[in-house]
């Protein structure tokens, strides 16, 4: 049977016995309105869609190439790894935490409209068994971000630490994960380029991980 009424049509006939589901009036039921049959539940009275609040996800993943990440004595990252969309490169960190690109290989994205990053979540799979010992080493992902026209990025605060910690024996396999979201969105704006870092940090003594990584993060308007 259909139902079509003015709470679950288009200005419904009201005659359940009509074969449209969405007409005028009880004088226009061979015009189909939504161009749809059979019950439904309209949003809008005048079959107008509710507008998209918007939004995108931006995934990164190293592929097949190995990610070393190393940590200095002291707890001090060492060699970073940037991630890009099926590869990754090691990088270097200054030494007041922003990153160089110029001359550089490229794993950055560019962001084609304003918005703001939400959310993040990443994931570092072991490929080398590894012996933290009587240490804990953390490994992070974080999105820097550098202005239009600039080879210069800083960290933006869009981090996640994954879990569980780098401790004792960690056999192959082993896969940390994480995610975070912001209650107060980081801004970005068209133009602005956004690279995925991961870093090993934490260990008094110098360590080292292998793996691959992946992440997401997404921007809403």
């Amino acid at each position: 049977m259909m139902v079509n009424n003015r709470i679950s049509g288009c200005r419904g006939c009201g005659n359940t016995n009509s074969s449209y589901g969405c007409c005028e009036s009880t004088n226009d039921a061979a015009r189909n309105r939504c161009g749809t049959l059979g019950p439904f539940a309209a949003v809008d009275r005048d079959c107008i869609s509710q507008a998209w609040a918007g939004g995108a996800i931006i995934g990164y993943a190293s592929g097949i190439v190995p990610v070393a990440l190393t940590s200095l004595a002291g707890g001090l990252v060492g060699v970073p790894f940037y991630i890009g969309m099926g590869t990754a490169v090691p990088g270097v960190m200054l030494a007041n935490n922003t990153i160089n690109l110029t001359g550089l290989v490229n794993e950055a994205i560019t962001v084609p409209r304003n918005g703001s990053m939400t959310a993040i979540s990443a994931s570092f799979e072991v490929t080398v068994a590894l012996a933290v010992v009587g240490e804990t080493a953390v490994v992070n992902a974080q999105v820097y971000r550098a202005p239009a026209g600039s080879n210069m990025f800083s960290p933006t605060g869009v981090s996640v630490n994954l879990s569980p910690p780098l401790t004792s024996l960690i056999t192959v396999g082993t896969t940390l994960t994480g995610s975070a979201s912001f209650a107060t969105p980081v801004s970005v704006a068209q133009g602005d380029r956004l690279l995925m870092v991961y870093t090993l940090s934490g260990t008094t003594l110098a360590s080292a991980v292998t793996g691959t990584a992946s992440a997401g993060i997404s921007i809403d308007n």
